[in-house]
């Protein structure tokens, strides 16, 4: 069952009325689980919340103000984690000690390559060497497991601009003839006229085809023998 740390408990450790006023909050040793009430702590400064069993630190990230972070013994497992602090610019304090986080390699120089503002971590000051040897690591927040990394926005045929419209796209279009045995042109209303037919390619063919059938015709027949008129001159 996860414990919550309400609003009650809360004002009742800082000694306060107000969330907003709350500079330091110490509340070690009360098995919480759910600490969103964070969010609405924009002034802390120091938190003591060692010995709980917190799984995250998004929570913390509203807290920009936040110096110093206590967290020995909680249930933090992923070092990925750790992004949800890059956004604290006044911290300097970090305790993660005896979390399961902390036994990855190269803990230290991940956590200090991330964090680079940090001072101390688990109670150990930061020394040069330590980051040295953080930078020629070179872990990046994009290198942590679960972190967001930037996509390109990929553009489709829909996004492309489109050509604006302008009066001379309505105008009556030229003769264009005939693409592809596709009637294009468009009366000046916009509708689609049937295109005119075409005249056969064939019409000499069968115009030869008539001539050579009548011809034929004429051929099979009999010809008739024409009456011959004689004329009679008579004498006068």
């Amino acid at each position: 069952m996860n414990k919550v740390l309400t609003p009650d408990l809360v004002l009742a450790r800082a000694k306060t009325d107000s969330l907003y006023g709350i500079r330091n909050l110490n509340v070690w040793g009360n098995d919480l689980s759910d600490v969103s009430i964070l969010r609405k702590l924009p002034n802390v400064e120091v938190l003591s919340l060692s010995v709980n069993k917190i799984a995250s630190l998004k929570d913390f990230s509203s807290c920009l103000k936040l110096q110093e972070l206590y967290l020995r013994k909680n249930a933090i497992s992923d070092i990925s984690e750790i992004r949800y602090l890059v956004n604290l610019p006044e911290l300097r304090v970090l305790w993660l000690s005896d979390n399961p986080c902390t036994e990855v390699p190269n803990y230290r120089e991940i956590v200090i390559s991330v964090l680079p503002g940090l001072t101390k971590l688990d109670n150990l000051p930061i020394s040069p060497e330590e980051r040295a040897n953080a930078k020629k690591l070179g872990v990046s927040l994009d290198d942590l497991a679960g972190s967001p990394k930037k996509e390109e926005p990929q553009r489709s045929e829909y996004s492309k601009p489109q050509k604006k419209q302008s009066s001379y796209d309505y105008a009556e279009p030229e003769n264009k003839g005939y693409e592809n045995n596709v009637y294009e042109e468009k009366n000046p209303r916009g509708y689609q006229q049937e295109p005119p037919q075409k005249k056969s390619s064939n019409a000499g063919g069968a115009k030869k085809y008539r001539e050579v059938e009548s011809q034929q015709d004429y051929e099979s027949k009999p010809l008739r023998e024409l009456p011959v008129y004689r004329h009679y001159f008579w004498k006068l």
